[in-house]
């Protein structure tokens, strides 16, 4: 009886993936083939920084339509594709692929797209305009399919969205025209010379746009999830005590424990020193790569969990704050937990740090995950201290909102 309601909650979680999936790719940007310009890979920064070989096999398209101007920028200003032909290029594929199965290693891709991101970021406000462009935190990554190492992959990103200094990003990750992972970037302007000072960003023109509706409704997105966001800190629990329901709730899981593993008992962590191959183009690490490292170590948290029954199943990812920068020379610590199961579905929340070499601990980065691992009860946890029980409830928050 478990299992069967265990698969009708699976089957649900795959009826709802797909509807987001058909909604996105009403609204994600579609650029004419006749409208992309192929670029020279060779000379390509995001090319000649993530990829040591290849380069001439790894196409780069820009848009063929930019339109330069001073106060204002656009999409197709920003658009920038990269296609990798996997299909093709067996040791390209390899240099993706996971350890267990033909499928793309998610901690790899998440490294790319914040490559991508900055990319088109820096193509939004053209070249020489004296800012510097840093990732300030990843709102929405959703899986709606897993993704082939065998299958040739693109991934296009373009501004939706701007404020005063802020800029959002799209990252689509397609294979045979479908798309498979979307993600939401935002990414923040800080004056070149001295980066306490925001930097006022170019105005979104959509003028001219193929399908300036669609456009517009993007924008209207974006408008919405930056008050979204702010509504959501307001109402952090770091800021705002539980509801009386939540409360209630937490009340029942302490008379009545589903189990004897704590949230504490779930922590594993890895501690790495950041070396100068890792530094962006401001000096310190760069965001993928510690992106990549948190992931890992979340995903490798949930499989230990379920023993090594099946392979967790990535299905969203959410909030990934860049609190702070990492230093070139320090520590990173990554711990990571499980928060809260349900069924086969697991939160897992993972925290990094910089440790500088007096001993100072900096938290830089939060990352959410929620996973499926698919025919198994997961073992449930249960938190044992008020903190833990905090970090139950946030979890059972973020679970909501995703399944």
């Amino acid at each position: 009886m478990l299992f069967r309601k265990s698969l009708q909650y699976f089957s649900h979680q795959v009826a709802r993936s797909k509807l987001g999936q058909l909604q996105y790719q009403g609204i994600m940007m579609k650029v004419p083939n006749e409208q992309q310009k192929e670029e020279n890979s060779e000379e390509d920064r995001l090319v000649k920084a993530f990829f040591t070989k290849n380069h001439d096999q790894i196409k780069v398209y820009g848009h063929s339509e930019k339109q330069l101007n001073e106060k204002s920028s656009s999409p197709k200003n920003s658009w920038y594709k990269v296609v990798l032909p996997f299909k093709s290029n067996p040791e390209l594929s390899f240099k993706f692929k996971r350890f267990y199965t033909n499928q793309v290693r998610i901690g790899r891709l998440l490294e790319l797209m914040d490559y991508i991101a900055s990319t088109v970021s820096y193509n939004y406000i053209q070249p020489n305009r004296g800012a510097t462009m840093v990732t300030a935190m990843v709102d929405n990554i959703n899986f709606f399919e897993k993704i082939s190492a065998d299958q040739d992959l693109e991934i296009q990103g373009y501004v939706t969205y701007v404020g005063n200094s802020s800029i959002e990003v799209y990252i689509d990750v397609m294979q045979e025209g479908v798309v498979n992972v979307s993600a939401n970037f935002l990414m923040v302007a800080r004056d070149g010379k001295d980066h306490s000072k925001a930097y006022k960003v170019p105005i979104l023109n959509l003028d001219g746009e193929i399908d300036k509706e669609t456009a517009e409704l993007r924008s209207y997105i974006g408008k919405h999830m930056q008050e979204k966001r702010k509504l959501q800190k307001d109402r952090g629990l770091d800021r705002k005590a539980p509801s009386q329901e939540e409360i209630n709730e937490l009340h029942k899981f302490f008379m009545n424990p589903p189990s004897d593993i704590t949230i504490n008992e779930t922590q594993i962590e890895k501690t790495l020193l950041m070396h100068i191959q890792d530094k962006n183009l401001h000096g310190k690490v760069f965001g993928g790569f510690v992106m990549r490292e948190a992931f890992e170590l979340g995903w490798l948290n949930a499989y230990l969990h379920v023993k090594g029954q099946a392979f967790p199943q990535i299905i969203h990812i959410d909030d990934i704050q860049f609190l702070a920068p990492v230093d070139i020379g320090s520590a990173l610590q990554v711990q990571s937990r499980i928060t809260a199961v349900k069924d086969t579905i697991m939160h897992v929340e993972v925290n990094c740090y910089k440790i500088s070499p007096n001993q100072q601990k900096t938290r830089t980065n939060d990352l959410h995950l929620t996973l499926n691992v698919p025919g198994i009860l997961i073992p449930p946890v249960q938190p044992k201290t008020y903190n833990e029980g905090m970090q139950w409830l946030n979890a059972c928050r973020r679970m909501q909102y995703t399944i």
